[in-house]
């Protein structure tokens, strides 16, 4: 059986986008690296921090 895909939609303040941008920073820094953790996690981490940053970017860019 194929696990089907889940999407799921979310809000959330530019603070806690904020938050969670600098909880993913702090977890890359202390990420225990292969093969404590999946080589992926860092990949997926690193993509999902960039997606953060620019969420950040665009609001700063929309509130001048």
């Amino acid at each position: 059986m194929e696990e089907e895909e889940f999407s799921i939609q979310w809000s959330m303040s530019i603070d806690e986008i904020r938050a969670l941008h600098n909880s993913i920073s702090y977890l890359i820094e202390i990420w225990p690296g292969s093969p404590a953790r999946p080589a992926e996690e860092q990949v997926y981490l690193q993509q999902l921090k960039s997606s953060l940053f620019a969420m950040i970017m665009d609001y700063n860019f929309s509130n001048m």
